[in-house]
């Protein structure tokens, strides 16, 4: 499978074309503020009322249709077997073919931050095939996130703002999108992780970003700087800077992507995440790299695997 790649991430990897444009639309169901509490009111005031969120053990995700691609694409949270692997070949390749790993070096790009209980990986889907994907790692106790590995002091100072933070990693395209339907299918992922994010009580997202696109996501998305470039181990020593954005950010420096990502809610339903089960992570583990491999049998207990290490 041969896919697209331009902007990465740490450990898991932040990969893709860096364009905007449009996404899908979703309906509203009504959760009360209160229903997140210790929210940094600051950073969500305007985004309320949030949508209700059923627990995610009584329901599969919605898959939401992606409006204005030429084939009929659908964007969902990944919950079974087939689409955790697909998504994180995807990466695999995409890490492969631009020297970010090495070639043949795992089938999957599985890391110790996919195997977190609440990493979420969300895709793209153009019938049964992932054609694009990226994963969520919200802010933990037990591994922290991606990015500390060269922006640790950066992060720090996030926790002590309170901030709730998710680092965006992995993301990653199939070539068999054209521009215009990569262009759809992009914002459309990210409407639903940042939606994801909000819900599940998060209000600050973290990328790592090569500098030659860093004015897309700065642009487009309204992210500002967080660290200087620094080479980065994760991805063969290529440069990497540090961004961050909230809501309130967005909504001054993109308010057009403000509009197109919360400007109607998702149905509640397609916000929900199903973990990974311990079986899972073992098979995925198993098919990664040797170092990730280690450090996933060395960090967890998968015998005891479902307790939460979030940090808020």
């Amino acid at each position: 499978m041969s896919a697209r790649t331009s902007q990465y991430g740490p450990g898991g990897a932040m990969h893709g074309r860096p364009w905007e444009t449009g996404c899908g639309s979703g309906s509203l169901l009504v959760a009360p503020a209160s229903g997140l509490p210790g929210l940094e009111e600051s950073r969500l005031a305007g985004l309320y009322p949030l949508p209700a969120v059923p627990p995610a053990a009584k329901v599969t995700p919605r898959a939401v249709p992606v409006v204005g691609t030429s084939r009929e694409m659908v964007v969902k949270i990944a919950s079974d077997r087939t689409e955790w692997k697909d998504a994180f070949q995807l990466v695999a390749s995409n890490y492969q073919a631009v020297g970010y790993e090495p070639p043949h070096a795992s089938k999957v790009r599985f890391t110790e931050y996919h195997a977190l209980p609440d990493t979420v990986t969300f895709v793209a889907k153009h019938q049964d095939r992932v054609v694009m994907t990226l994963s969520l790692v919200p802010d933990n106790t037990l591994l922290g996130l991606p990015l500390e590995v060269i922006f640790g002091e950066e992060i720090r100072a996030l926790r002590r703002q309170r901030r709730r933070v998710g680092e965006v990693i992995s993301l990653a395209a199939d070539r068999s999108l054209g521009l215009r339907e990569f262009r759809t299918v992009f914002v459309a992922v990210i409407r639903l992780m940042k939606q994801y994010h909000v819900t599940h009580g998060g209000d600050t997202w973290v990328i790592t970003v090569n500098p030659k696109h860093s004015d897309y996501y700065t642009k487009a998305l309204g992210y500002v700087p967080l660290g200087p470039t620094r080479p980065y181990e994760a991805v063969q020593g290529a440069p990497a800077e540090a961004y961050v954005l909230d809501v309130p950010q967005m909504e001054a420096r993109a308010p057009a992507m403000y509009s197109k990502v919360f400007g109607e809610w998702l149905p509640g339903d397609a916000l929900v995440a199903p973990k990974m089960l311990a079986h899972m992570v073992r098979f995925l583990g198993g098919q990664s790299n040797e170092k990730a491999r280690q450090t996933i049998q060395e960090t967890f207990d998968l015998d005891r695997y479902f307790g939460t290490p979030r940090r808020w």
